[in-house]
């Protein structure tokens, strides 16, 4: 019975991993439209520390809830540090970036993050990238090149477009230290350490930029926006949690429809055809990468098998 089992059991977690990244990408999509209606108003460090302290004060009780407390002092690890730190940066330019850019092309830029990995992936974790996923890389960049259309009125040195650029090197470095964080550190702690660094580093800008008494209707904006990253970072994690993550991985550009149905409603914004041919490109290179990726995953499995069967 059992063999007839797992199948069922596989499908069930499956379907659960699937309706849990597709409500993370949801709920990030949520956090983004409503950090751009704040950004119109208020200074990035002022909404990042706002924002940040909301965030900690759930994340603190979650941790409480959860009787994870014992394990506080993992906060000093230098790796659960060094990830905070880049999350911070992350944070800064990428809510400095939004307040500019219409939220369809800022979220197909950062969809370019996993073919940045894949990228490095070959000259830091010497892994062997072969010529289709670096024609997918390739296909991802030039996609990206389409939505931010350098050279054009839109793009400056030193403007949003280049701060959401440079948000994504560091989101993809900060994806690189996640892999080697001690597994026996709880998520809830590094997520935990994640938000004190956010709000510290949003805290510490306020001096250097005009400071906006928020309103109410800013204080209940940014309270939302952290409610729905923190369920959106527990959705995220839940669907990775006994799946097959190859199955899972591409709903995440499930964000992209989300993304332009926030700038048509919310914002009124319409990507121009160009940016449209751009975001087809990201999507279709990262779906295209995970493909590779289940494709070798499934041929290692099968030497695997192989070599068990040997005498």
């Amino acid at each position: 019975m059992t063999p007839l089992a797992s199948p069922a059991v596989e499908s069930g977690a499956n379907r659960r991993g699937i309706i849990a990244m597709c409500t993370a990408m949801a709920c990030f999509m949520t956090n983004d439209t409503l950090v751009k209606l704040v950004a119109a108003d208020l200074p990035s460090g002022e909404i990042i520390a706002i924002r940040g302290g909301f965030a900690t004060i759930m994340v603190f009780a979650w941790l409480v809830a959860a009787g994870h407390l014992n394990a506080i002092g993992k906060v000093t690890s230098p790796l659960v540090a060094a990830r905070a730190g880049l999350e911070a940066v992350v944070a800064f330019l990428f809510i400095t970036a939004i307040a500019s850019i219409p939220i369809a092309d800022i979220t197909a830029i950062f969809l370019i993050t996993p073919l940045l990995i894949t990228a490095l992936s070959g000259p830091l974790l010497k892994e062997q990238v072969g010529w289709r996923r670096w024609s997918a890389v390739a296909a991802g960049f030039l996609g990206m090149l389409l939505v931010v259309k350098p050279g054009g009125a839109g793009f400056v040195a030193g403007s949003a477009t280049a701060m959401a650029l440079a948000s994504v090197v560091f989101c993809a470095v900060r994806d690189m230290v996640t892999r080697f964080i001690d597994p026996r550190i709880p998520t809830i702690v590094i997520t935990l350490t994640t938000c004190v660094t956010v709000a510290a580093f949003g805290a510490a800008m306020i001096p250097f930029q005009s400071w906006v008494p928020p309103s109410p209707t800013h204080l209940g904006l940014l309270l939302a926006a952290a409610t729905v990253v923190v369920v959106g970072n527990h959705a995220m994690i839940l669907a990775f949690r006994g799946v097959e993550v190859s199955l899972v991985s591409p709903f995440r550009y499930s964000v992209m429809v989300w993304a332009i149905v926030s700038g048509i409603t919310v914002f009124g914004e319409w990507p121009d055809a160009t940016s449209w041919v751009g975001i087809a490109l990201i999507v279709g290179a990262g779906l295209y990468t995970l493909h590779r990726e289940r494709v070798r995953l499934r041929v290692r499995s099968s030497k695997v098998e192989a070599q068990a069967t040997l005498p």
